[in-house]
């Protein structure tokens, strides 16, 4: 059972929404057990957006009933009305477990939701949130992972414990669709840079004043700074992937990345639409258990991402695919 505070933000949004859409299409007749965790499933999501961490996605029993507009007046009997209807969920997804596995599989998902509780401690609340349960073939996978001695076969899973928001002041940089004048926009401005550039320094070696000579130098200095600030945005988009600059994310956030995502939206010629997106990449090292943050390669390791342990950031080394969430130890 994967735990709240390790659990893969992009993990427990796709599983949720994937078995949401097995509800609607299976045309489920128990209705409460559903509006229960679809009304946590929106918690979760809100929580989500407002940066909050995996851990932070906890929710007591009459914020959920609010969330289902089923409210109680009283705690006790919140929660017996969410303790009640999730076992009726758990048995609807036992009922129909081979079905709803399919369909995950069919959909690249590779976990099982449930609700789950915190421990009540000295009488205090207890708050429910959404766990994953992995499928069969995944938990013998980490199985075999676990029990690998042999360098070559040390293997990483990757998660995402945030999605963190911008700056204001950034934000119109980031989670805007890619396209029409703002795609155009993005592939014409390099362009635009080498062509003044380019004017620039045959005015500046034809007319050999020290006017031309310190214009040129103000207006390079102004592109070198402007490359500096855009490059990582189109590094990400080039490769999918890349490193977020510091400037772009807060204090408390180690390591981020910028991500150039699929949106629902697609182009007239059938190609889907991208955004770009802040992330975080962790994962625990296998060999120290000690955090893994995403960082740029260096020397054999140049002009990729790789990722690096925190205790031992020269021998840890780990390949990064953001795509399947996994890598191996390459050094």
């Amino acid at each position: 059972m994967i735990t709240n505070d390790q659990v893969d933000l992009d993990e427990l949004i796709r599983t949720c929404e994937c078995l949401r859409e097995y509800f609607i299409k299976a045309g489920i007749s128990e209705r409460r057990p559903i509006e229960i965790f679809t009304a946590l499933v929106e918690k979760s999501v809100l929580y989500i957006r407002d940066e909050a961490l995996a851990s932070q996605l906890i929710f007591d029993a009459n914020e959920i009933c609010e969330q289902a507009h089923y409210p109680k007046n009283d705690y006790s009997d919140a929660k017996e009305f969410i303790v009640r209807n999730r076992k009726n969920f758990d048995k609807l997804i036992e009922n129909n477990v081979e079905e709803i596995t399919h369909f995950c599989a069919l959909n690249g998902v590779k976990y099982l939701p449930t609700i789950k509780n915190t421990d009540s401690k000295g009488g205090h609340k207890i708050f429910f949130y959404i766990g994953l349960v992995p499928i069969s073939e995944f938990i013998k996978h980490e199985l075999e992972l676990n029990t690998g001695i042999k360098q070559d076969d040390v293997s990483i899973e990757y998660r995402v414990p945030q999605l963190p928001q911008a700056p204001t002041w950034a934000r119109p940089l980031l989670y805007l669709k890619i396209s029409g004048w703002k795609f155009y926009t993005y592939i014409f401005l390099p362009i635009l840079a080498l062509i003044l550039g380019y004017i620039l320094f045959l005015w500046n070696y034809f007319s050999m004043s020290t006017d031309s000579l310190f214009y040129t130098i103000i207006i390079s200095a102004v592109f070198g700074f402007s490359y500096c600030l855009l490059k990582p945005f189109y590094e990400a988009i080039q490769k999918r992937v890349g490193i977020a600059p510091i400037w772009l994310t807060k204090l408390n956030v180690i390591s981020a990345q910028l991500r150039y995502v699929r949106t629902e939206s697609k182009r007239p010629n059938g190609k889907f639409i991208r955004a770009l997106q802040l992330v975080v990449y962790q994962a625990e090292c296998p060999i120290c258990n000690s955090e893994v943050f995403i960082e740029k390669g260096k020397k054999v390791h140049k002009d990729r991402l790789v990722g690096v342990c925190d205790e031992s950031p020269r021998e840890h080394i780990f390949s990064f695919d953001h795509v399947m969430k996994k890598g191996k130890l390459i050094i």
